[in-house]
């Protein structure tokens, strides 16, 4: 081989060499993200199972203990007799949107595996005081209620609830989850749901 013709395989090994090098550090960098994004997945689902806490926190509140007189606020037990206001495009009330604005006297449930799980109860009223056709959103009557024929022993129209539960937990990870509660249904718990960042 002449010097020239190793001349260029040298230089073609050393294109080659660098290629392959890059290509290394890609995948590296690949694996290295995809892990990293495996565990902020696990966290965001881990934060959101953490959330049943608060909700149930929030049934027992309302439906088991009694523990709330439901036309006044008690904000211990993280009760608020009328819609809190300020909701984000989400439908988070502000005193969820950001840690500071949570009340001080408000409960934080700590869910364990670093998870604190806030929540807020909001009746769907738009003032405080009794539930009314006027300021709440209620249960739907009957069928024959509605048209006018209410069957004797009609249960009373009851209010609709909303829970806003925020968990903040390892790596970061904050979900958000809200649900529906109505001491109507025999299952109080009338729907669920995730809220996307």
């Amino acid at each position: 081989m002449r010097p020239r013709e190793q001349g260029v395989v040298l230089l073609v090994a050393a294109v080659v060499t660098l290629a392959l090098a890059a290509v290394g550090m890609g995948m590296l960098r690949a694996v290295t993200t995809g892990a990293a994004g495996g565990v902020n997945v696990a966290s965001q689902q881990s934060a959101t199972l953490a959330a049943s806490m608060g909700l149930e926190r929030a049934v027992a509140t309302l439906f088991e203990a009694g523990a709330v007189d439901p036309a006044i606020d008690d904000v211990a037990r993280n009760y608020f007799s009328a819609r809190a206001g300020g909701d984000d495009a989400r439908g988070v009330p502000r005193a969820l949107q950001a840690l500071p604005d949570y009340p001080e006297a408000a409960q934080v449930i700590d869910a364990g595996n670093g998870y604190r799980v806030r929540h807020l109860i909001e009746r769907w009223c738009i003032a405080p005081g009794t539930a009314s056709i006027a300021t709440c959103t209620l249960s739907p009557p009957s069928v024959e209620a509605a048209l006018g024929m209410p069957p004797p022993g009609e249960p009373p129209r009851m209010p609709y609830y909303r829970v806003t539960i925020r968990v903040d937990g390892a790596g970061g990870a904050t979900a958000f989850v809200q649900a529906t509660l109505c001491a109507a249904n025999a299952n109080p718990r009338c729907s669920w749901r995730a809220l996307d960042e």
